[in-house]
């Protein structure tokens, strides 16, 4: 005990008390007074540090705290009067909250960076990132070198060697990676101030972050995936169908300063108009079985403390949001109208190699994307399949029918089992199945080894026939045809590839080959455009008006919320326009609004381009 031998001190100086003189006892008495001040003390202090310890033990590791808010429950007319302090959307989900633009408290939660950090092998190094940004854009289609913005250098592709490893922080490679992920199925890069393009191949997804969402300074490693494993997918009710791939891109928790445009391919078909669309998001991470998911935007009921822009084309979907996570696009029939309707991709393979005895073809039905058709296209490559006709899109429509596929012309010398040329697939398991590949079989038997198999397969939905479509089999008519490569079989095989981007010292953060096109728009044209379309004026042929003629006015008061309309009007442009004559179309339509000011912007910008 560490008090015995202050006790024994006590007892000795008691023992001898009885001889003591009234000096003497005086003298005790101080000393006794003393020692129990001493040990208070000491007992008060060990209290007091074992309280300490147990507090910063306990303690909530949680450092940051959101400001207080407050919900505009009313939206006003944001377009008609200028904004003399913007408001930007709080990006988390949890709460739709619209936050001052000089009062950016926002929750961090902890980067991936900080728990996981597998790096991968340098076979894997070779995807696609886009630069900061070209001066000019390419003359004829053509890859231009990369030419990045003013805070960085000209830089020239170039391979890595397979003795060549980046180093830690300007490598790619260095960024932490969800686990659980194939490695065909992520694109990742580093991305600085000048902002960049990353895209993984043949899948139509790409992720943009704009000039200016990453502070000055700053290199952040940032990826995109498409998550083909079923339970990846969300959970939808029976009326529900998946219209999208379900696309990944972080890292979580970081902060951007303007809003990143997540874009990729969707399958409906909106010439219907009895689409009611909503996007959906998942904070949870791949590892996760049950990923929780919830519904961020219903299209066409947006409010200003939507946390999130969708831009809604054709055939490609851009989710404008400041909040990286996991995203995909659910949809379902209208309550009046008619039946809504998506498009499938049907795709027939069967083995490279076959014996003399019988034949397995397979169908797959999927959304009809490239995502999807390059996820079936890399099963079939483990499992030794061959393309056996090109991919044929198919409509097909709520209401409940089921899917019908049929064989037929069989070749002499083969034939099926009895009854075993026609199949359904229950309607359920095509609109809102939980299964990525989807696909049946048919076996043909060999009776004459000297026929050769052929035959059609007719798939359609039943009581619509005017949908129908037709898939040849004829392995020859494949093999005379080997060394013309089909534009659906090199998206699985082509190699894929990435460029050269550049930190603000203008040192290459990685070198691949191949570069893409970038932003057409440099810092200075942009800064120039919105002084001239920011301010309102009375002939409407402002910021308002561009947005009207590049169609991206479908909820106009998300970009009256932000500080500059013009700038994220451009970004937006920046995503979905990435064909030559872009900046030609953008100066006609400037010149359409009557606005020669900003249209001569355009005319220095590309010179002799135009």
């Amino acid at each position: 005990m560490p008090f015995t031998g202050l006790w024994l001190l006590m007892e000795q100086i008691s023992g001898s008390s009885a001889l003591a003189t009234p000096a003497d006892t005086e003298a005790d008495v101080a000393l006794y007074v003393g020692v129990f001040v001493a040990v208070a003390v000491f007992v008060v202090v060990v209290i007091a540090m074992v309280m300490l310890v147990r507090r910063i033990k306990g303690r909530d590791p949680c450092m940051y705290r959101g400001a207080g808010t407050e919900v505009i429950p009313v939206q006003p007319d944001l377009t008609q009067t200028a904004l003399v302090n913007g408001v930007q959307i709080n990006g988390g989900f949890g709460e739709k909250l619209v936050t001052p633009l000089l009062s950016h408290h926002f929750p961090v939660p902890p980067s991936p960076a900080q728990s996981r950090a597998p790096l991968l092998d340098q076979q894997h190094q070779q995807r696609s990132l886009t630069p900061s940004s070209t001066g000019k854009p390419p003359h004829s289609g053509s890859c231009p070198s990369v030419v990045s913005s003013s805070a960085s250098t000209v830089s020239h592709p170039s391979t890595i060697s397979d003795n060549e490893t980046p180093s830690g922080r300007h490598s790619v490679t260095s960024a932490a990676l969800p686990p659980n992920l194939d490695i065909e199925c992520i694109a990742w890069g580093t991305v600085t101030k000048s902002g960049g393009r990353i895209t993984i191949p043949g899948s139509g997804i790409t992720l943009t972050i704009p000039p200016g969402a990453i502070k000055k300074g700053a290199n952040v490693e940032v990826y995109i995936a498409v998550l083909r494993e079923d339970k990846d997918r969300p959970r939808l009710s029976d009326k529900e169908t998946i219209l999208s791939p379900v696309v990944l891109c972080g890292p979580f928790g970081v902060v951007l300063k303007k809003s990143a445009i997540i874009t990729f391919q969707h399958s409906a078909l909106l010439n219907s108009q009895n689409w009611k669309i909503n996007i959906q998001a998942s904070e949870s991470g791949t590892e996760e079985e049950n990923p929780e998911w919830k519904s961020v935007v219903t299209l066409g009921k947006e409010t200003i403390n939507t946390p999130l822009y969708c831009q809604l084309d054709g055939r490609q979907c851009h989710v404008v949001t400041d909040h990286l996570c996991r995203y995909a696009l659910v949809g379902e029939t209208e309550e009046s109208g008619g039946w809504a309707v998506k498009s499938l991709a049907l795709a027939a393979f069967a083995p490279s190699l076959y014996s003399a005895v019988d034949y397995n073809i397979r169908v797959y039905c999927v959304e009809d994307t490239k995502a999807a058709l390059q996820g079936v296209m890399q099963v079939e490559q483990r499992l030794g399949g061959k393309l056996l006709d090109r991919p044929k899109s198919m409509p097909f429509q709520d209401g409940g029918a089921n899917l019908c596929l049929c064989l037929e012309d069989v070749a002499l010398g083969w034939r099926c089992k009895p009854g075993a040329n026609y199949q359904e697939i229950p309607f359920q398991h095509v609109w809102n199945g939980r299964q990525n590949n989807l696909h049946c079989s048919f076996t043909l038997e060999n009776v004459d080894r000297s026929q050769k198999v052929r035959c059609h397969i007719l798939v359609y939905q039943r009581g619509i026939q005017a949908h129908r479509q037709m898939l040849k089999v004829n392995p020859q008519d494949i093999r005379e045809k080997s060394n013309v490569p089909s534009p659906t079989l090199t998206w699985s095989s082509q190699p894929l590839s990435s460029t050269v981007t550049a930190n603000d010292n203008g040192s290459p953060l990685v070198a691949l080959d191949q570069p893409i096109a970038g932003f057409r728009l440099t810092q200075q044209a942009r800064k120039q455009l919105r002084t001239f379309l920011d301010p309102p004026n009375l002939n409407g042929n402002d910021w308002r008006r561009l947005a009207q003629e590049l169609q991206v006015d479908r909820y106009i008061n998300y970009f009256a919320t932000k500080p500059s309309p013009t700038e994220h009007i451009l970004d937006l442009w920046e995503a979905r326009h990435r064909d030559s004559s872009a900046i030609t179309d953008l100066l006609n339509i400037l010149r359409t609004m009557g606005r020669e000011d900003a249209a001569m912007v355009l005319e220095k910008e590309a010179g002799s381009w135009l």
